[in-house]
């Protein structure tokens, strides 16, 4: 997935160091590692937001996302939060896959 078309980060990213090393991390890999994309990189990304910066995680997705409404029958939490705190620097599409 090209960079170019994925969302601008919120402020709040950009005033975080770890946030625009772990983003670069995101965005390096995803153009330099063929056909493997960068999902480590988003995980560490997405964790790091939901540890440190817990009130900029997005709310829930509509009724249209099965895995909010997945995540919220099932009640793991964490891994709620770091699916939506995807939707901060990566395309709704590529965000809702995990």
């Amino acid at each position: 997935m090209e960079p170019s078309a994925w969302p601008v980060p919120p402020p709040f990213m950009w005033q975080c160091t770890r946030c625009t090393d772990l983003l670069q991390q995101v965005i390096l890999h995803a153009i330099t590692a063929a056909g493997s994309g960068s999902f480590a990189e988003q995980l560490t990304l997405a964790r790091h937001i939901v540890a440190d910066h817990p009130d900029d995680v997005p709310g829930p997705h509509g009724a249209d996302c099965s895995l909010c409404t997945h995540y919220a029958k099932h009640g793991d939490v964490d891994l709620w939060e770091e699916h939506r705190a995807r939707d901060l620097f990566m395309p709704a599409r590529a965000a809702r896959r995990m």
